[in-house]
């Protein structure tokens, strides 16, 4: 309707144009000229007034969606106010859950779950025990999606993944493929680059603010990383293949 609009009323735009620049633009072109215009309903303030009005309003009912605690009930506009996802160390922002994610909960059990790591060595098969024995380091990083909401930093624990790419055969940390169980969607796998892999604060966590990662936030293990979308700190990770990509 727009685009008709614009080829319908452009020869009368044009004629008008070059009647302003021969001067006689004083007059105002009828056919731009409502022939009976209504009163003005609201003044120039009132609408300014009212627009500022409703996106104050819109911050007001969705800013919570970004913030920890009673704030996060206030976003009654977003998908991610509200108590959800319950209460206790996981209760943090999700952006998608296990079931939704098509996890099912007898592939994530001690018995069944299984990590594989790849690299230049070969592969090595490591349980969720064989992870937690090797050394545990800790990160306080937040969850910033590109969905615009983001959390508070939460403290993670978990394996570095530099101290896994060495475990493959890396002296040097590389990058690294990493993929998950879930079974469809976009984001059930990430490529990482070297220097991610490198910095310190990068885990495959298994365990989030002193107690083990709930389902929904991706036990039995997941990818944190500083400085990068949400989408790309994997959940229920299966799988790290470290090597040029």
């Amino acid at each position: 309707a727009f685009l008709a609009h614009v080829v319908l009323k452009a020869p009368a735009a044009f004629r008008n144009l070059r009647r302003m620049r021969r001067g006689e633009g004083e007059e105002p072109d009828p056919e731009l000229t409502a022939a009976r215009p209504d009163p003005p309903t609201v003044t120039r303030r009132g609408a300014l007034g009212l627009v500022g009005g409703a996106s104050l309003l819109l911050v007001a009912t969705s800013a919570g969606r970004s913030i920890d605690g009673p704030l996060r009930h206030t976003a009654v506009l977003t998908p991610h106010g509200g108590p959800d996802p319950g209460h206790g160390p996981g209760a943090f922002q999700v952006n998608k859950t296990a079931e939704y994610a098509g996890i099912r909960p007898d592939d994530t059990t001690e018995e069944a779950w299984r990590l594989t790591v790849t690299g230049r060595t070969g592969t090595v098969r490591l349980t969720r025990a064989d992870l937690l024995a090797m050394e545990q380091h800790d990160a306080a990083l937040p969850i910033a999606c590109v969905e615009g909401w983001s959390t508070s930093d939460q403290a993670w624990r978990g394996v570095r993944l530099r101290d896994l790419a060495a475990l493959a055969g890396h002296d040097e940390p590389a990058d690294v493929y990493v993929e998950s169980l879930q079974s469809h969607g976009t984001w059930r796998h990430a490529a990482l680059s070297a220097g991610q892999v490198a910095d310190g604060r990068s885990l495959l966590a298994l365990a989030v603010n002193g107690a083990d990662l709930t389902p929904d936030h991706g036990h039995p293990a997941r990818v944190i990383v500083p400085a990068a979308p949400g989408v790309l700190n994997t959940k229920w990770v299966t799988r790290l293949t470290f090597g040029e990509l």
